[in-house]
């Protein structure tokens, strides 16, 4: 019964576990292995929960980790546009350095020019000077001189011109020099401007470009007007100096008038000349400037640089950070493999407790068909055992009717073996009272068994609960492990992304440089182009130079006659040019002061924009990080809350089918077991039925075999006085009386040695039957299962019931007597002891009539079978 409901019990928890199994797959499969590795709650409990402690340790680390790697990468590429940037103002810095100084350099070659052409004008005014000398020597001496001071006025007048053409070439080149501070007060706006717009700079760089072209141009168009206005002049004048010389006499009186206009002219050129050298002056002061400046723009490449150091120092650390998370990250999915490994382990395990319960179910089973095998054989051989039993018992109603009854001693031989069999029949029923408490001490075995059985099923029902649980924390686990790695495939795809976005700004910039390389390429060979252009202004200022020495040559003749003149007056405009360079100092000290203050001024005021502007993208961006912080805040908190209901929904899921499960298999445990007792119930009815009219049957038989044995003995006991009769008669016939008194001593000895000899051979037999009795009840299942002394008391009978087939005619010719000593001794006596007995064949003989009616039986004949007798 008990085995019967551990195996309904066992395939139905197997049917249990395989449900679950199939439907929530390889990751419920693996938490299989709490159960296996504690089937008897050996494994503790908590080191699961410190698993899953550690593993959401993990996670927050990897979380936190990753916030300050993406707030790490935020800052490393904000850094980054900030070295690119530094590093693009650096450059077009140094590019506007090379480019000032490339202007400073041709500004101080075109102020050695003008030097030169300032000198070259001195030298002709002295000239013109010693000329109106030698000219007013001339007017005293003739008044022919007063046309040669016409023709020298109106060369004073041309020459006029020409300084007046010179003052607004130098006016125009103090206006380029304006326009050149104002270009360079606009690049520094440019420069602090470069971070915010590189389109605005790409745009101002054309415009510097095309500005410096039409400088060129411009600078090239006056050089040649100035070269050729120069030409024409010299040519004018040579051709008037050959024409007027005759006329010098009458334009004498028109010098006189004009020398004041001269002197005036002379004193404006003066105070031009100081402001030409007090704009030298600022252009040194700019220059200096300009190289403080460059020496701030090199402090401050140091700063970037020990900036970009640190921030290379940072970005070691952030690697150092990111190698040791990835450390960490490796050995975190070490222990997940780990993990995986275990829970393959246990997997493994549950396979072999669950192939061992299938094997030990399987060997029960086949003990228990192999026990119901040996029943049935048992049965048959039983049923074959009557069979045989009732054939043998046919038979010896046959042999019984033909056996002869020997002698009498063989009664008292079956009342010896009736008590034996009452006394066999005594320990039959005392080992039947042993059986009963046998199967007493069964029943209260089967009992503990089935309530362990019912023990182990509770067991069994919690770990499957504890299973259950088990199952939900891995699924969460691995749910929360495949979001992870989901993660950083996404952290990785955007951080490549970025990578390819950088090759691609790194390959527009290296465009952009190769582009630029190529415009400097051009500007170097623009500039060539200029260096042979003043090569052959040079040439043409030489032959300038020539001719101007030859008219030097003639002016020298007029200045000598002109210097008396001029001396007197010279005086007067140094002390008139004092005066104004006294006036030109303080007006320039007051516009460098204004100049001062509106540079600073405008410094202050782009800081302050430059500030401002910085502020308002700082406070921007803080706003952009609080909002994407926000934001991911609440995606967080929305993933949390469907994680949360997705968890309790798989939870209400697995209760729901927890409990139907649980109902489910309780209700086929509770048929299987109700089918179980039914056919149990119904096995031991019939077994109890079968036994019960297995033993009437043999009671039965027993019973007709007692009354044939007891109607055997009852006509034994009459043949044997009936032959004790006729002994009687044929003693008395025969008239010897001590042969009489011999005769029934010998027969009494006879009837003791053969009933001592027969209580031998039949006390052999009742023990040789009894030991075939034991030895079948050892070997027999069914007397095992079973326990009933029937075929002991069959066997004992077919013992005892068994005669010889050959045994139809007995003679014995030994018997025993007993001496006055008291031993016996062993005598062979001729036939006067000897005794046959003839088989009945038509039922009881009739009683002789007569005497000699009883030497005529062959019973009594001595010469039936012994001639010899009284020999």
């Amino acid at each position: 019964m008990s085995r019967l409901v551990r195996l309904s019990g066992i395939k139905s928890l197997d049917q249990f576990r395989s449900s679950p199994g199939s439907s929530s797959g390889a990751a419920n499969a693996k938490m299989l292995s709490s159960s296996s590795l504690a089937p008897s709650d050996s494994f503790p409990y908590g080191s699961f929960a410190n698993l899953t402690l550690t593993a959401e340790k993990l996670l927050k680390e990897q979380v936190s980790a990753r916030n300050d790697l993406e707030l790490a990468n935020s800052k490393l590429k904000k850094m980054t546009e900030q070295i690119h940037v530094l590093e693009e103002k650096l450059q077009n810095a140094f590019n506007e350095n090379a480019k000032l100084k490339v202007k400073q350099k041709e500004d101080e070659k075109l102020w050695e020019g003008l030097e030169s052409k300032f000198s070259s004008t001195k030298t002709l005014c002295d000239q013109l000077t010693e000329t109106l000398q030698l000219l007013n020597v001339q007017v005293q001496h003739d008044f022919a001189a007063e046309k040669d001071k016409a023709f020298f006025e109106d060369k004073l007048s041309a020459t006029s011109v020409a300084l007046d053409k010179l003052h607004e070439h130098m006016k125009s080149m103090s206006l380029r020099l304006d326009s050149s501070e104002e270009t360079i007060k606009t690049r520094e706006t440019e420069l602090m401007e470069l971070g915010l717009a590189k389109e605005k700079m790409e745009s101002c760089f054309r415009n510097e470009q095309n500005r410096t072209a039409h400088v060129i141009e411009e600078k090239g168009s006056t050089v040649r007007l100035f070269i050729h206005f120069l030409l024409i002049e010299a040519d004018v004048t040579i051709k008037q100096l050959e024409e007027d010389v005759a006329a010098n006499k009458v334009a004498m009186e028109s010098l006189t008038s004009k020398m004041e206009k001269l002197h005036f002219e002379m004193r404006v050129k003066e105070d031009d000349m100081q402001q030409l050298s007090i704009f030298k002056e600022k252009l040194e002061n700019e220059n200096k400037d300009l190289l403080s400046s460059k020496n701030d723009f090199a402090n401050r490449l140091e700063m970037a640089l020990k900036e970009i150091k640190k921030l290379e120092d940072f970005v070691n650390i952030l690697v150092l950070k990111f190698t040791e998370l990835e450390s960490q990250s490796l050995t975190f999915s070490e222990k997940v493999m780990q993990l995986s490994s275990l829970f393959d382990s246990c997997l493994s395990l549950a396979q072999q407790e669950r192939d061992l319960v299938s094997k030990n179910a399987k060997q029960k089973f086949d003990q228990i068909h192999n026990q119901c095998t040996c029943v049935i054989s048992e049965k048959n051989a039983l049923q074959l055992v009557n069979h045989e039993l009732n054939n043998k018992v046919l038979e010896l109603q046959k042999e019984q009717e033909f056996a002869m009854v020997q002698h009498a001693e063989e009664c008292r031989l079956a009342e010896e073996k009736i008590r034996k069999l009452e006394s066999e029949a005594e320990t039959l029923v005392s080992k039947q009272t042993e059986m009963q408490a046998l199967i007493v001490k069964l029943e209260d075995e089967l009992r503990i068994s089935s309530e362990n059985s019912t023990l182990s099923d509770k067991k069994m029902q919690n770990l499957l609960l504890k299973l259950s649980d088990l199952e939900n924390e891995s699924k969460g686990l691995i749910d929360g492990l495949k979001a992870d790695v989901l993660k950083k495939q996404d952290e990785i795809d955007f951080l490549h992304k970025e990578v390819k976005k950088s090759e691609e700004n790194v390959d527009s910039l290296e465009k952009r440089v190769v582009e630029l390389e190529n415009a400097l390429e051009e500007k170097a060979q623009l500039a060539m182009e200029l260096k042979t252009r003043e090569k052959q202004l040079e040439d043409q200022k030489a032959e300038i130079m020539a001719s101007v020495a030859e008219t030097e040559s003639k002016l020298e003749e007029a200045k000598k006659q002109h210097d008396h003149m001029l001396e007197s007056k010279h005086l007067e405009l140094s002390k008139h040019l004092k005066e104004i360079s006294q006036k030109n100092d303080q007006a320039i000290n007051d516009i460098r002061r204004k100049y001062e203050v509106e540079k600073q001024e405008i410094l202050n005021f782009e800081k302050e924009k430059a500030d401002k502007v910085i502020q308002g993208k700082e406070k921007e961006y803080d706003q952009k990080i609080e909002e994407y912080k926000e934001e991911s805040r609440q995606h967080l908190l929305q993933v949390q809350e469907e994680h949360a209901a997705l968890i309790n929904n798989i939870q209400q899921q697995h209760a729901n089918k927890e409990t139907s499960l649980i109902s489910k298999h309780t209700e086929e445990l509770k048929l299987a077991q109700l089918q179980a007792e039914t056919e149990l119930r119904e096995k031991t009815k019939l077994l109890r039925s079968e036994h019960e009219a297995q033993l009437r049957d043999l009671r039965c038989e027993h019973e007709d075999e007692c009354r044939r044995l007891q109607e055997e003995l009852d006509m034994q006991k009459a043949k044997e006085e009936r032959q004790r009769a006729l002994l009687q008669l044929q003693w008395k016939v025969m008239g010897d009386n001590p042969q009489e008194d011999q005769e029934v001593n010998s027969k009494k000895n006879y009837s003791i040695s053969s009933t001592k000899m027969r209580n031998k051979d039949g006390s052999k037999r009742i023990q040789h039957a009894l030991d075939r009795t034991e030895v079948e009840e050892k070997d027999s299942p069914y007397l095992k299962a079973t326990e009933t002394p029937v075929s002991n008391l069959l066997k004992k009978v077919e013992n005892v019931n068994t005669l010889p087939k050959h045994s139809r005619k007995v003679t014995h010719h030994e018997y025993e007597i007993e001496t006055s000593n008291g031993r016996t001794i062993t005598k062979r006596r001729k036939t006067k002891s000897t005794v046959m007995f003839g088989g009945v064949k038509g039922g009881a003989r009739p009683n002789p009539s007569n005497i000699g009616d009883l030497f005529t039986e062959g019973s009594l004949n001595p010469y039936a079978d012994d001639p010899y007798a009284f020999d």
